[in-house]
């Protein structure tokens, strides 16, 4: 009986760590740029099966559709905004929400971290 409990605890397990490794859905982002400030942004997001990553970004520096990269719950993603191009580069958390950071075209770095909506 012992057996079963624990194997079905192990199963159960591997399905959390898995759900976590996808970063798709709807993301609450909180930029921090040293220097500048703080900022908030609406990010969706869509794992695709061939390790792209398609979404939509709306925030301060505008509203733009993005294509990147996933790979394991690791992601990058570029915006392209009035100010150049930004991207950014982060990962999922134990806790289910994400960190990074932002690079704002040479012109600095900012970090960020998101929560599900």
């Amino acid at each position: 009986m012992f057996k079963k409990m624990f194997a079905c605890a192990a199963v159960m397990s591997l399905m959390v760590s898995t759900a976590w490794a996808d970063v798709s859905g709807e993301w609450n982002f909180a930029v921090e740029i040293p220097g500048v400030g703080g900022g908030n942004a609406s990010v969706t997001m869509q794992e695709g099966d061939d390790g792209t990553l398609t979404g939509t970004y709306a925030g301060q520096l505008g509203n733009t559709d993005f294509t990147g990269t996933v790979d394991d719950g690791e992601f990058s993603f570029p915006i392209t905004t009035d100010m150049g191009a930004i991207t950014y580069s982060g990962e999922q958390q134990d806790d289910n929400t994400l960190t990074g950071t932002l690079d704002l075209g040479g012109m600095g770095e900012g970090s960020f971290t998101a929560t599900r909506k």
